[in-house]
């Protein structure tokens, strides 16, 4: 009699690895700081550039640990860790002399998350394991002075955006095999007529996903955090600082639906195995920076709930709501969903943060964030994509999972 077939096992979160997302809390508390004094056009840039250092740094060890699975590390880990909270640190003194300490750390990071992968083994869904040339600008950039320091960090992030844009599975492969035919021309025939071969690794996207989706709820925390410390520290409680800070904690949980009840990866719109993982990647970089810059806002927000929000922290909010309903707009392009929920739902989402800034100059707190709050609310106003089945949530995996 034959056997039942063995049914795949789900792969959840290990401890080490919720262990290791730790360090993401401390590091968009720290990065969320730097828009929470300032917002301007510099301080908004070198916000934008350290966010995706930070992000980088942090995704090429969630992908290590996707690949290798129980076989991760937990000692490669831990070294993470560390150099992302040395990232962290650094960020409130990065126009300082802490910046030296932040890119030290970012470029040793880039090249120990491509030296921990087993030799031969080619990443397809994660480029930025075979092309460290991002890192180069941020090396060279120890030996400048400010501006011209910040652009050489825009240029690195830049070119691995562009990577991860355009380096598909296939192209990864062949340049890695042309790599491997150039090497091996230099270096002559090897010992004993050995041949060196390559092999191409896919993430496992649940998995993934699901790593994905707990950043974007550590992210959403901040925000959670912000507001509450803004709260905490109003000593005129009245009907105004409840308005706004009901209206801000409302914004988190409209976020939470659209990305999470109403997406994949804390994505809106996003359906699995619909978008290569290193787009999704892309995609989660972006979106997650817009949510961390949101977040600062919403902190802002709170502390003037007595008083008129400037021009400049109206712009950051109503921006950082443009920009996420935006990268809705693309996934949900991408995964081909209809045209009318595109010109209906997607471009008004889009398109009505921008007219409340500029309209509306003297709008009072309250009544921006509940707007905005309408605004992401638009975006989830169907039932769940198409009546799919909801997928679990993470699930630690059991101690001896992790150990």
């Amino acid at each position: 009699m034959a056997s039942d077939p063995v049914a795949p096992v789900e792969r959840h979160a290990s401890w080490k690895e919720l262990f290791f997302d730790l360090v993401v809390v401390a590091g968009i508390g720290q990065l969320a700081h730097l828009l929470h004094e300032d917002t301007e056009p510099t301080t908004l840039g070198v916000y934008a550039v350290l966010y995706l250092a930070f992000w980088i740094s942090w995704a090429s060890f969630a992908v290590y640990g996707n690949i290798a699975g129980d076989d991760a590390r937990t000692g490669v880990l831990i070294t993470a860790m560390l150099g992302l909270s040395v990232m962290a640190a650094s960020a409130a003194g990065v126009h300082e002399s802490r910046a030296v300490a932040f890119v030290v750390a970012y470029v040793a990071l880039r090249w120990f998350a491509g030296a921990v992968f087993q030799r031969g083994r080619v990443l397809l869904d994660w480029p930025l394991a075979q092309y460290g040339l991002g890192a180069v600008p941020w090396l060279v950039s120890l030996w400048v002075d400010p501006p011209v320091r910040y652009w050489l960090w825009g240029v690195g992030i830049v070119i691995d955006l562009v990577v991860l844009l355009l380096a598909t599975p296939a192209r990864t492969m062949q340049n890695a095999e042309e790599r491997l035919e150039r090497r091996g021309r230099s270096r002559g025939p090897s010992r004993g007529g050995r041949t060196f071969v390559l092999q191409g690794t896919r993430a496992d996207e649940e998995h993934l996903a699901e790593r994905l989706g707990l950043f974007v709820i550590i992210v959403l925390g901040e925000g959670l955090i912000l507001i509450i410390d803004a709260a905490s520290d109003d000593t005129r409680w009245n009907l105004g600082t409840a308005v706004v800070a009901l209206g801000a904690f409302a914004l988190l949980a409209a976020v939470w639906t659209a990305g999470l009840l109403h997406g994949t990866a804390g994505i809106p719109q996003l359906r699995p195995h619909r978008v290569e993982p290193r787009i999704v990647m892309l995609l989660h970089a972006l979106l997650t920076g817009a949510l961390a810059a949101l977040a600062a806002g919403l902190g802002v927000a709170v502390e003037h709930a007595h008083e008129h929000l400037s021009f400049e922290y109206r712009a950051l909010l109503c921006g950082a709501v443009a920009a996420y309903c935006a990268l809705g707009v693309v996934t949900a392009l991408l995964v081909k969903k209809g045209r009318g929920w595109v010109l209906v739902r997607g471009v008004p989402s889009v398109v009505a943060p921008v007219v409340l800034l500029l309209v509306w100059p003297d709008v009072s707190v309250g009544a921006l964030v509940w707007l905005l709050v309408a605004v992401v609310g638009w975006l989830v106003l169907e039932p769940p994509a198409d009546g799919r089945p909801r997928r679990r949530g993470p699930v630690a995996a059991r101690p001896d999972r992790a150990a």
